[in-house]
């Protein structure tokens, strides 16, 4: 299976039905992919900030994760105030950026950057692609990482030759979320409050 094939393949798996963007010329072979996919809606929006905004009101409304997919540098900047915006909320959600062909990072191509830097305080957790095998690991490990507790973004970089490669890559299984267990401490939190005259309860949104 070609790496572009076995990124469908996990969205899919995930129970991703929308993927939401603002493309350019390195999400390309993602494009060109999701011609052959119509059970795969594109969702375009003409600026990143709202593109993550409505990623985020999605996984909220239908409690899964969400698929956002931006262009290089830029877009991932474009796209931080939403970022941290899931991350406070702790909104499930892998957001996919496509970076520079990697044989042309050398020469410091337009628009590219270090996309993981950008990221790195915004999300739970951003990785670059160095290989087109890492690939569907990186991604199912972004996918576990969004929806663990606490949940929240996780940002894949993913190089646009990697997306182009006709390499043959093994697509992993999918871990499992598990459930919130009981809470720690239920039954002496109880007595307090039952012995307590004026109980005050501060609680946070989380």
């Amino acid at each position: 299976m070609r790496p572009i094939d076995a990124l469908l393949e996990i969205v899919r798996g995930e129970g991703v039905s929308r993927i939401f963007g603002n493309p350019g010329t390195t999400e390309l072979p993602l494009i060109d992919a999701l011609a052959d996919a119509p059970d795969l809606s594109y969702v375009l929006g003409l600026q990143e900030g709202s593109v993550v905004a409505m990623a985020d009101g999605y996984a909220r409304a239908t409690g899964r994760p969400s698929f956002v997919n931006l262009h290089v540098a830029a877009g991932v900047a474009n796209g931080l105030i939403g970022m941290l915006n899931a991350s406070r909320s702790r909104t499930p959600m892998v957001v996919t950026a496509g970076q520079q062909d990697r044989r042309h990072l050398i020469q410091d191509p337009m628009l590219s950057g270090d996309l993981v830097g950008l990221a790195g305080a915004a999300t739970k957790a951003a990785v670059e692609v160095q290989h087109a095998r890492d690939l569907p690991i990186v991604l199912r490990r972004a996918f576990a990482t969004a929806v663990r507790p606490p949940s929240g973004p996780v940002l894949v970089s993913i190089p646009m030759d990697v997306l182009e490669e006709e390499s043959d890559v093994d697509v992993p299984d999918r871990s499992p979320a598990l459930a919130y267990g009981p809470a720690a401490g239920v039954g002496a939190a109880a007595e307090i409050l039952a012995r307590a005259s004026h109980p005050v309860i501060v609680a946070g949104d989380g």
